[in-house]
């Protein structure tokens, strides 16, 4: 576990400027939202903040994911991390660790805005800590979505999919069939987009560990379609 924690730590510090970015980003989207020159912020305003930037985070989550493989191997530093004595699955279980610990990282700043922002507007915050949860699986799964598309796709060809297999569902009306709870990323994007703040939490576990456990599977697929894979090919 510890080269996959050490990947992770350096697939971060390559991309700690947009990481920055979007810490930025959440804080001053929320002071936006906030309205500092009236006395009370706008309910609407903070619940568009909050159902933005939950989206926004599973979505940079699939950026920083998909781009890991082909930069890797267009710098051709992939030949030497697997010249270790570490398996391919490892090396892409890397990135996954790296999305998802640079997800804690804003669903929690995420959550301290979020609270800051329910108190300035009288809005209940107790569902503030379920949807911080369901960002967190969101981004996971995305993460791992984007990952596997990535093992045989463009980078940006492997967002557009992630995202076209988490909103695809929609169009079709599925959320009111008892199977949808299982599509990848869909039951956590209509939580979302129909996010009701209640003056009580609860937390949707069943969908929580559902992402959990495909986020599982996406990464077992990804590692079978690398293993079979030509690495010293060059990619533009």
């Amino acid at each position: 576990m510890k080269p996959v924690v050490l990947m992770a730590a350096n697939f971060l510090r390559e991309h700690r400027w947009p990481a920055l970015l979007l810490f930025a980003w959440i804080a001053l989207l929320a002071l936006a939202a906030a309205d500092l020159t009236r006395r009370y912020s706008a309910p609407e305003d903070v619940m568009f903040y909050i159902t933005q930037q939950a989206i926004f985070i599973c979505v940079f989550s699939a950026f920083l994911a998909a781009d890991a493989i082909h930069n890797d191997r267009k710098s051709k530093r992939i030949l030497l991390v697997l010249s270790k004595a570490i398996t391919r699955s490892e090396y892409l279980l890397a990135p996954i660790v790296g999305a998802s610990a640079a997800a804690l990282a804003y669903a929690l700043l995420f959550d301290v805005c979020c609270l800051w922002l329910t108190d300035r507007a009288h809005m209940p915050s107790a569902g503030i800590l379920p949807l911080a949860l369901l960002v967190m699986a969101g981004s996971i799964l995305a993460a791992a979505v984007s990952l596997f598309f990535s093992t045989f796709l463009n980078p940006y060809v492997a967002i557009a999919a992630t995202v076209l297999l988490f909103t695809a569902p929609g169009s079709l009306h599925l959320q009111h069939h008892a199977w949808s709870a299982w599509l990848p990323g869909f039951p956590i994007l209509i939580k979302m987009i129909d996010l009701k703040l209640a003056p009580y939490a609860t937390i949707s576990w069943k969908t929580i560990l559902i992402a959990m456990a495909q986020a599982v599977i996406f990464w077992g697929m990804a590692a079978a379609v690398f293993n079979r894979k030509d690495i010293a090919v060059p990619v533009e």
